[in-house]
This record gives C-alpha cells, structure tokens and sequence, in this order.
C-alpha cells in the first residue's frame, strides 16, 4: 500500500518534489539585475498594483504607492511588477542583442544558483528540476518570442520548478555571499585514508557566478526586512535577524484530461543569523495557500529550536 496511497508516503520530496518556487526566487532575481547593471540598490518602480508592460496585467497584492520605491521595498513586500520588470531587465540588455543570447545568460545565472541542474547530494534519485532553455521557446513559439512570454520567471512560476534541497541550497549561496558545499548527509567513513576520494566532491567548495559582495549585502538586508516588517513578520525571532522570503506558488494538474487549477503551495525560505548564518531552511507545504500562512511558521519553529 506504500506505493498506491495516493499522500505518496515513501516520495521522498526533499529531492524529488518538484513545483514551482514562486516568489522565492526573487532574491536570485535581484542579484542577477544588479550583476547585469540593468537596476541599482535605489532602483524603484512605480507599480499601482499591477505591471502592465506585457500583453495581460500581472497583480500585485500591493496597490498603494512607493512599496517597490527601491530593492529592499520591493523585496520586504514582493512585489510582482518590479520584478517582472528587471526579469525583462537582465534578458533584453542591449549589449546581447537578442532576448536569445540575454535568456542563454539568465540561464547560466539560474544554473550556477543550482537550479534547472542536480546538485549531487549523496542520495539516489536526485531530480533537477526545470529551467527550461532557448530550444523548448523556439518550439512552444515558432521561433517568435520575447521576454514577454517567460516573464513569469522572474516570479518563479512558468517553466520553472525546483526542489525542496535546491532552494535550500539557494538560500546557502545567498547566506555565504556566492558559493556552496554540495549538500550531503555523510560526514565522514570510518578508517577513510587521506587518499580516500569516496568524500572529496562533498569537500570542494563551488562558487557561483561571480556577483560582487555588496550585491549580497543589499539583498540579504532586503530579506531581512520581508521578516522585520513585510510579508514574513510570522518568522521573527527575539534577538535573532532572520533573512528570509515567503513564496506562493500557483499550482496546477491534469484531472480527467483538462489541466484545472489546484490549491496553491506554499513556500517559505530563510537562513539566520543574517550577519553570521548558521542554519538555512526551505519548507513547502503542498495546497496550503499563502507563504506566510503555513510555511513560515514551520520554518520560524525549526529555527528557533535550532539556534536556541
């Protein structure tokens, strides 16, 4: 019965649950726009509540002025427009040309951040997950596409999905300013010899695309506002600064032959201490709505009891 329950009880979805990561990876999305140079820290955008840019409004849950006045605003309240704006940013620079070569150079920059890749954890089965490339447009679009037709992924929705492990992950390079470990549950093999490789791929420390250290220090402070006053209050903790993002990820699946819209997942990703980071999590509660709603009080939980 462990194999027909449909709660898939032995679907171990720490590296096999794929979904959309929604608005989690909007920390990923500002690094790479600042790296480009198509925003500053002081970048601002005037969103009345929806971005209006593309053939149909993308919504806000903000509709008052000045919430995406710069990064950090942008981030502490999630806005949808500013970063559908410099998704289009970073893809249609000038300097490429073509939104092909810019969308080849958002990919890279996805890839290095380890999504759309396997990150090698020391479990069978690993799946990569989805970042789709220029071929899969140039079939689903007849050759006839722009940034307007993926601009979902500066969001986290479209073709994208990522793995509970990956976002985690994420959340490491954001905390340790632009590298990894690749994560693994063996710490060490009894009687191993020096010249022993079986543990050498777990030591190598891999850096991401290069981004300069002040760029991480913009977005980790921006994510430490989502908790000190936007969309994750849910997640503070008492002398503790938490950085963190929550995400709300529209889901959908095929029921008798129609794709039909299913409860949305909610995501919730942080590390703490900010300045001295010690834990990184990511929680995602399948059907369970908004970010803050479930998630993040799970991940407030673990990590209080962790640090504490």
């Amino acid at each position: 019965w462990l194999l027909t329950d449909t709660a898939r009880p032995i679907f171990n979805r720490a590296i096999k649950g794929q979904s959309p990561p929604g608005s989690t990876v909007k920390p990923m999305g500002a690094l790479i726009a600042l790296d480009e140079g198509g925003i500053t820290p002081d970048y601002g955008y005037g969103c009345g509540g929806a971005y209006y840019s593309c053939s149909r409004p993308i919504r806000c849950t903000h509709a008052g002025g000045g919430h995406a006045s710069n990064l950090r605003l942008a981030l502490a309240n999630s806005c949808n427009s500013y970063f559908s704006h410099i998704y289009r940013l970073a893809v249609d620079k000038p300097d490429y040309g073509s939104v092909r070569q810019g969308y080849v150079k958002w990919e890279t920059y996805a890839n290095s951040f380890g999504l759309g890749v396997r990150l090698g954890v020391d479990l069978p089965s690993e799946d990569k997950g989805l970042i789709a490339d220029t071929s899969f447009y140039n079939r689903l679009y007849r050759n006839q596409w722009n940034s307007c037709n993926n601009v979902f992924l500066g969001l986290g929705q479209g073709e994208m999905t990522a793995t509970p492990l990956q976002m985690a992950n994420l959340m490491c390079i954001i905390a340790n300013k632009g590298y990894y470990y690749t994560p693994h549950f063996v710490e060490k093999i009894d009687r191993e010899s020096t010249e022993d490789t079986v543990l050498n791929r777990f030591r190598v420390r891999h850096e991401v695309t290069k981004i300069p250290p002040e760029f991480y220090d913009v977005v980790q402070l921006g994510m430490q506002d989502v908790v000190d006053f936007g969309t994750a209050r849910v997640a503070r903790l008492p002398g503790i600064n938490v950085a963190a993002k929550t995400g709300t990820a529209e889901n959908y699946g095929i029921i008798n032959g129609r794709r039909e819209k299913l409860d949305d997942h909610s995501w919730f990703v942080c590390f703490a201490p900010r300045e001295n980071p010690r834990i990184a999590i990511a929680v995602v509660v399948e059907n369970a709505g908004f970010g803050a709603k479930w998630a993040g009080p799970i991940a407030s939980l673990l990590m209080e009891k962790y640090l504490n």
